[in-house]
Formats: structure tokens, C-alpha cells, sequence
């Protein structure tokens, strides 16, 4: 059998799925490098370290003239913390509905997707249709959740930054010792 006859037996659609598997491999390796050089913890946590150390250093360390006594400006701090946590904990909620509502649909999509095949060819290039199709929704639903990461890491950073601005600022003696 030479190479001419190996392609006249592969049924085109399997061609083509085969070929739409290895079109969407090869664009996820290019993604999953994108991503990795994206992710940035060491620089991320240095940037946090180096904030907070310049709001100390900006307070001189003189406790009774900054908020970072008063009860109030603590209180509210930790009341807007709390919000953002709870608005982060109900978007990842739905992060994970979305992924799990991807997972009870794929067996349906599977089945339908396979029942008009009539030969093995047919078949196999059915479920790799389907299976890629599965395999993009949950790509999509992890992109969503990525999106959702950032927007949470923004909130918790716009937090930090606000919360030390205002804890460093200076107060009157009378004001750091009011509740």
C-alpha cells in the first residue's frame, strides 16, 4: 500500500477532525506559553512587600499620628476587605457552575454527535469532532475564570493600595484616639 491508496481509505471528515485536533494543539502549546510568562508571583508579591514598606516608612514610625491606630480606619479597612471577598467567592462560584454545567452537558453532546455515524471512520471523526468541541467549551470556561482571577487580583490590589494610603495618612493626636 503506498501513500496515495493510505489516503484514499481515510475517510475525509476523519482527515478533517484529525486535522482540527492538531490545528487546536498546537494553538493551546502557543497559549500555555503565553500564560506561564503571563503568571508573575515573585513580582507580584515583591510589588506588595515594597508598597507596604514604603507606607511604613512614610508614617516615621509615629503610631499616634497615623490611622494605623484609629479603630475606624481599621474597621473599614477590614469591612471593604470582607466585600471583596465575598463578591470573589461569588464569582468563582460561578466559575465553577460553568465548569461543572460543561461537564454534565459533554456525554449528552458526545451521544448526539456519534449517532449518525455508519462506519468506524465515521465514528471515531464524530466523537473527535465532539470531543474538540467539549475540549474548546471547557478552554472558554477556564479563559472566563482566568478573566475573573484578574479581576479579583485588581480588586485586592486597588484594596491594598487604598487601604495603606489611608492608613499611613496623618491624623491628629485627638482624631487617632477617638473610636
Amino acid at each position: 500500500m503506498d501513500a496515495i491508496t493510505a489516503d484514499a481509505a481515510i475517510d475525509p471528515k476523519l482527515s478533517e477532525a484529525l486535522k482540527r485536533w492538531n490545528d487546536y494543539a498546537n494553538e493551546s502549546a502557543q497559549n500555555v506559553q503565553v500564560l506561564f510568562e503571563a503568571i508573575t508571583p515573585v513580582k507580584d508579591t515583591l510589588q506588595i512587600a515594597q508598597q507596604i514598606t514604603d507606607s511604613l516608612q512614610r508614617t516615621h514610625w509615629t503610631p499616634a499620628g497615623t490611622n494605623w491606630v484609629n479603630p475606624s480606619a481599621l474597621f473599614t479597612a477590614y469591612q471593604e476587605l470582607a466585600e471583596i471577598q465575598l463578591a470573589a467567592l461569588e464569582k468563582e462560584s460561578n466559575c465553577y457552575i460553568r465548569f461543572l454545567t460543561t461537564t454534565l452537558g459533554s456525554g449528552k453532546q458526545i451521544t448526539e454527535a456519534m449517532q449518525g455515524a455508519s462506519s468506524p471512520q465515521q465514528f471515531l471523526a464524530s466523537y473527535l469532532d465532539a470531543s474538540l468541541n467539549i475540549v474548546q467549551q471547557y478552554q472558554d470556561d477556564a479563559s472566563k475564570q482566568a478573566s475573573t482571577l484578574s479581576q479579583i487580583q485588581s480588586a485586592y490590589s486597588a484594596w491594598l493600595q487604598k487601604t495603606l494610603e489611608s492608613l499611613s495618612a496623618k491624623t491628629s493626636p485627638e482624631d487617632a484616639t477617638t473610636p
